[in-house]
């Protein structure tokens, strides 16, 4: 099992046993890289011992307060400040924690373990029962290491990631293989295990109403955010994409940072792509040692196969390629790095959320309007492969807009239709999967869960338990682990989105503009041409490599002869789709990537 994440420990290995259980531990020495920190530790007394991946950030005020409790410490590890709050505290000790982490605690002397999770799920944790032993670790990949563990293929996995791009947690894309949740700690005994929340958070209570306030106390905390996670015992740097949440990472950072400020970001060649001009101007103000990859369509077959390897379940967020050239390059620097990402959950930062806003006009139009007149003129426009296109987003905007908002709201955020599904998939397969659960229950789940008096809020809601949680998290986790790079990510601090669920959702959002308090907060502080300029997002131009020098591999991995280690799909549907994108009929770009993703995922890891 430990053989299969040497990548996110590079620097030593660690084992321990008691009787029926054991641990295995790859380190990525970063806090106290002596010997001393070599995991897995254990209190004084070895009653507690701790297997962990992730940083606590306040450890060492925690680590004070046990001193002063008669703790005693052989290490200045965080890992061990874990051992002995969990000695003092019990598994109430977890909510002591400010991190990001996933860990496994055992107490001798109760026979017990616990799997804890992050609040946000920015660190990855999966558990399998086979043969009546419970197995866990930070990647599927370590799981299936073990004899017994079933390579099953879950239909309802498969589905939703038809729909989305991702298997929505808790399931992966094989059926014994769950995730803890975030925010969850899962306690096993030899009699069994159970699950149980430790953390969420409310949106639309007790809400700010005082506007300055609230600015105030957004900076505040973005310092702090930024401050915590500047403890390294080895070099770090920072994602520089040129937006204005990478930007206001950088601005907190360089006041702090003894030396040259190591930056990170990726070029294209396709203008509308490119945000170089935007990260070369944060780098002149905060004088950054600013580091360029240049990402290209030749990438993509260079480092598909290492990146789905990695990926662990298909995953196919279609800035995956870069951002693996982009963390391979930062490894060269720097062990560890600071991104902003989850700045768009927290203080509503998606274009999505106009549509979302806009469709009630929608549903007031008549039907005969809407039907017969708008939705042909949208279907007839011409298919672009540019980044943010009218085109697409119109298209998107009418497919969903006529449902209930909460449905809306999902359908903006599939790739493939139920109807394209229902050809892509074996009709065994789709009848499977279609008995047991349907893509969009996770987000109408987290829609109801929510409890929020207003529609947005309950939408930001659903996006950090969906999106943030199971398609932006793991890419960044799998490309910056590929490299044994650690990404810290000060906007998902625990306090910061706490303060952004507080936060009247009309502070986010007005007219066509998206996370307005943050801009307002952040005015002043980083370029104002920065905070002016709209979201890009982070796309690489698949849609016109598909077209162009990509074609080749389009059709090499999605020939029939490929597609065969995928029985469950239908190859006519994915033929005609893909004809339809070459020929230019069709933007299919997301769809077509998020295929090539799973069959070469299924090549690597389906026998």
């Amino acid at each position: 099992m430990a053989g299969t994440l040497c990548h996110r420990g590079p620097d030593a290995d660690g084992f321990w046993h008691d009787a029926g259980l054991g641990f295995a531990h790859r380190r990525l020495s970063v806090i106290d890289v002596s010997e001393a920190g070599r995991q897995p530790i254990g209190s004084e007394d070895g009653r507690i011992q701790v297997c962990y991946n992730g940083e606590i950030y306040n450890f060492a005020a925690i680590r004070e307060e046990l001193l002063a409790r008669g703790h005693r410490f052989a290490s200045a590890t965080d890992t061990e400040v874990i051992a002995h709050a969990w000695e003092e505290w019990g598994p109430e000790a977890v909510r002591r924690f400010n991190g990001m982490f996933a860990f496994a605690v055992w107490d001798r002397c109760a026979r017990r373990l616990w799997l804890v999770r992050d609040r946000l799920g920015v660190k990855p944790l999966y558990y399998a029962v086979a043969d009546g032993r419970l197995l866990f670790g930070s990647e599927i990949k370590a799981l299936l290491a073990v004899p017994g563990v079933s390579r099953t293929l879950d239909p309802v996995a498969l589905d939703a990631f038809l729909a989305l791009n991702y298997v929505p947690g808790p399931r992966t894309i094989w059926r014994e293989v769950r995730q803890v949740p975030p925010g969850h700690l899962l306690s096993a005994t030899a009699e069994g295990h159970s699950l149980e929340s430790w953390w969420d958070v409310r949106f639309g209570r007790d809400l700010f109403t005082d506007r300055n306030q609230a600015i105030e106390e957004i900076r505040a905390l973005c310092d702090d955010a930024v401050r915590m996670r500047l403890v390294s015992d080895v070099p770090l740097g920072a994602f520089l994409s040129g937006g204005l949440d990478s930007s206001a990472v950088v601005h907190f950072m360089r006041p702090r940072h003894v030396g040259p400020l190591h930056t990170f970001s990726v070029r294209f060649g396709e203008a509308s792509f490119d945000e170089g001009p935007f990260a070369a101007l944060v780098g002149k103000r905060y004088d950054l040692t600013h580091h360029e990859v240049v990402c290209q369509a030749g990438d993509v077959p260079a480092c598909l196969d290492r990146l789905v390897w990695h990926a662990d379940g298909p995953v196919a967020d279609i800035s995956m390629v870069p951002m693996y050239k982009l963390a391979e390059a930062t490894r060269q620097h720097v062990t560890v790095v600071l991104s902003g990402d989850g700045g768009d959950e927290v203080f509503g930062g998606y274009a999505i959320y106009h549509a979302d806003r806009a469709a009630h006009v929608w549903r007031a139009l008549p039907r005969w309007f809407r039907e017969r007149l708008v939705r042909p003129l949208v279907d007839a426009l011409p298919a672009s492969t540019g980044k943010m296109t009218v085109d697409y987003a119109l298209r998107q905007f009418v497919a969903g807009a006529g449902n209930a908002p909460e449905k809306a709201h999902y359908s903006w955020r599939t790739i493939c239709t139920a109807d394209e599904r229902a050809g892509l998939l074996r009709p065994d397969v789709r009848e499977a999967a279609a008995r047991e659960q349907a893509p969009e229950a996770p987000f109408l789940a987290a829609y109801l869960a929510s409890g929020a008096p207003e529609l947005m809020d309950r939408l930001f809601y659903v996006d950090l338990k969906t999106f943030l949680v199971d398609s932006i998290l793991p890419k960044v986790d799998r490309t910056t682990m590929a490299f044994g790079l650690e990404a810290r990510t000060p906007w998902l601090d625990y306090r910061l989105v706490e303060l952004g669920a507080r936060l009247p959702w009309r502070w986010k959002l007005r007219g066509r503009d998206t996370k307005v308090i943050f801009k307002d907060a952040m005015r002043g502080l980083v370029p104002d041409a920065i905070v002016r300029r709209q979201k890009a997002g982070f796309h690489a131009p698949l849609a016109a490599w598909f077209r162009g020098p990509l074609r080749p591999l389009l059709q090499d991995v999605l020939s029939p002869a490929s597609l065969r280690v995928l029985p469950e799909l239908q190859p006519a549907p994915v033929q005609t789709m893909l004809d339809a994108h070459v020929s230019g009929r069709a933007n299919h770009a997301f769809k077509l990537w998020g295929l090539v993703t799973l069959v070469r995922w299924a090549h690597a890891w389906r026998h």
